[in-house]
């Protein structure tokens, strides 16, 4: 690691002159049918698409490769791409001097992981827009985040310099890096060792919480679907009153103030704030997954019957808002909207609502949103549900049923106004974000005994298996009747979730066949005796075994997978299989003492396997 760092500082500080040379490359990524690499196609940067042949053309020309990966809905991306693709100067030296590559992050999942550590490790922290620039082997050298065109255009010269200059020194840093040892996995429970592991675990977890605010962390603020959901099952075992405040703020918060859309439902990626305040403005179909079934778990855990309302609401959203007509759910709604304005599609200025509401309709709105006299953003106030229609009924000593009606006329004129306003969509169809939605639909029809979410979990099962599994294979994406993106082992988990949900919930002997397929096809192609893999092949370097993989804004990959295989197995009577999970779960009990928060699936794995045990 120290060799990481120092090779990341030095090649920063180190500035000599730079040779020319001049290879003319067009932009490959105009009308591509990806709405994020679409956006693009006009810049001056020669992007080239991601495959085989710009390797090819790095390793050829022995230019370093730089690996530009972001997404539809990222607000910072499009500034990165105002300021520095459309730049000419930087369009300018990154065509002579690099093979530039624009990648969207929801297609090539694994890809965008792998870099993302790698940032992580040198930079101590990661996000979107992820740059990363690698050797033409495709080995990883530098990341930066967003940076400001000028800094960005002289970080450019000087790893131009490096790598023209003292190409051999860098070669050799990467090398003694990328020494890795492996651990050995055991075939055998440890059920002691286990329950001690899982004694510690929440109080580790809750050392990350705010107690006050909710939520974890003292900066931005993520709705941490997965360590919530964990937290959610040991006070259903074991209630204490610290815990279920910790819990109940935290679901509250974001159900009421800048995490939910109080129009028409749908959570929004994560607040910029840390007292749930003001969101960044996307809508992920997998944080709406996530969340849905979170809200659920937390209505019967907690006896709330709010939340069990925040998530058919949510639901309900996916299904009336996301809902593609070739039949599953797209993946995101942007951060800005049509003119480039973040959060425009969702705020309000005091004008524009008198002008579409009456007197009364406007002094509701006020009230129960907590809508300021000054704009809080340059596009408006943001509504958060400060105070209820009861609440707002007994301060204006109002009847309920005037103040119901009055309320439903409100929404429906706000809600009206805002869908003439042009919000744009990624209408990527994932393969592993509408597993996450099958699980979570057909969870709810399970629990709720709900018809219509039944159809709903059947319809996702349907297109995934027409469009999305091929010769025994499950593909990324489908984007216009195209086939794009590489397929990676948090497809095979999510949809394999989705569909063990769906058969306890159909009893179909067809469905457990479907969810067994997508199982050992997991297994055939992302785990080896020296761990898991997060990627089928790889046009870069060999990627790097890990013992687990961490939870992220959804549950780890891995930690799915194991669990379920763990199920099947079980219900399959099939004892090679459940030896398998058992080795693999087995591993990265170090990491799991110092960070359980960040392996919370695992844990859950480790659960499932005493459970299964006999």
């Amino acid at each position: 690691m120290r060799r990481l760092l120092f090779l990341s500082s030095w090649l920063v500080l180190t500035l000599v002159t730079l040779p020319a040379s001049g290879q003319q490359i067009k932009n490959e990524l105009l009308n591509h049918p990806a709405p994020y690499l679409a956006l693009h196609g006009d810049d001056p940067v020669a992007w080239q698409k991601w495959n085989a042949d710009t390797v090819d053309m790095s390793r050829d020309s022995g230019k370093i490769l730089y690996l530009s990966v972001g997404y539809f809905s990222c607000h910072w991306c499009h500034v990165m791409q105002r300021e520095s693709y459309q730049n000419d100067d930087v369009a300018d030296f990154l065509n002579e001097h690099f093979v530039s590559v624009k990648i969207d992050r929801e297609l090539e999942a694994a890809l965008d992981k792998r870099l993302m550590n790698f940032a992580q490790r040198t930079l101590g922290r990661g996000g979107w827009p992820l740059n990363v620039f690698l050797t033409p082997d495709g080995q990883p050298i530098y990341a930066l985040l967003y940076m400001r065109q000028p800094e960005f255009l002289q970080t450019l010269t000087r790893l131009q310099s490096v790598w023209e200059n003292d190409r051999d020194r860098v070669l050799g840093l990467i090398r003694a890096e990328n020494q890795v040892e492996f651990s050995a996995p055991s075939s055998e429970l440890n059920p002691t060792a286990i329950a001690a592991l899982l004694q510690t675990a929440a109080p580790g977890i809750l050392s990350r919480a705010d107690t006050l605010a909710g939520g974890f962390g003292q900066n931005n603020k993520f709705p941490s679907a997965p360590q919530m959901e964990y937290l959610l099952d040991v006070y259903a075992e074991n209630p204490s009153p610290d815990l279920e405040d910790f819990l109940r703020t935290t679901l509250d918060s974001m159900a009421n103030l800048g995490m939910q859309d109080h129009l028409v439902g749908g959570f929004f990626r994560y607040t910029v704030d840390v007292n749930w305040e003001t969101p960044h403005f996307e809508k992920m179909l997998y944080d709406n997954a996530n969340l849905a079934n979170l809200y659920r778990r937390a209505a019967d855990v907690l006896n709330n019957s709010a939340y069990l309302k925040v998530s058919t609401d949510t639901l309900d959203f996916m299904k009336q808002r996301m809902w593609h007509e070739e039949g599953a759910l797209v993946s995101a709604f942007s951060a800005v909207d049509e003119a480039g304005e973040e959060g425009g599609n969702y705020l309000w200025t005091n004008e524009e609502l008198r002008a579409i509401l009456s007197e009364d309709e406007f002094e509701m709105a006020v009230f129960l949103f907590g809508l300021r006299e000054q704009n809080e953003l340059p596009a408006g106030n943001q509504p958060r549900k400060i105070y209820t229609v009861p609440e707002y009924a007994r301060a204006r000593s109002l009847d309920e049923s005037e103040v119901d009606a009055r309320y439903a006329s409100m929404l429906e004129k706000m809600i009206r106004a805002r869908d003439s306003r042009p919000l744009p969509v990624d209408d990527k169809l994932l393969a592993g974000w509408n597993g996450l939605a099958l699980f979570s639909y057909a969870e709810a029809a399970r629990s709720l005994n709900r018809d219509d979410y039944r159809r709903d979990a059947l319809a996702l099962r349907d297109y995934i298996f027409r469009e999305l599994w091929q010769d025994g294979r499950l593909i990324r994406s489908r984007v216009k009747g195209n086939v794009l993106g590489s397929a990676s082992i948090e497809d095979y988990a999510y949809v394999a979730r989705g569909m063990w949900s769906l058969a306890q919930l159909t009893g179909d002997q067809a469905d457990y066949d479907r969810m067994e397929e997508v199982v050992r096809k997991g297994w055939a192609l992302f785990y080896r005796d020296n761990g898991w893999y997060e990627e089928d092949g790889s046009l870069l370097a060999p990627p790097t075994p890990t013992d687990m993989i961490a939870d992220g804004s959804s549950a780890s990959p891995s930690g799915i997978l194991a669990q379920y295989t763990l199920m099947l197995a079980q219900h399959l009577n099939d004892p090679d299989m459940r030896k398998q999970a058992i080795s693999a779960i087995n591993r990265g009990d170090r990491v799991l003492r110092q960070a359980p928060f960040w392996y919370v699936s695992q844990l859950k794995a480790l659960q499932v396997a005493l459970e299964t045990e006999g």
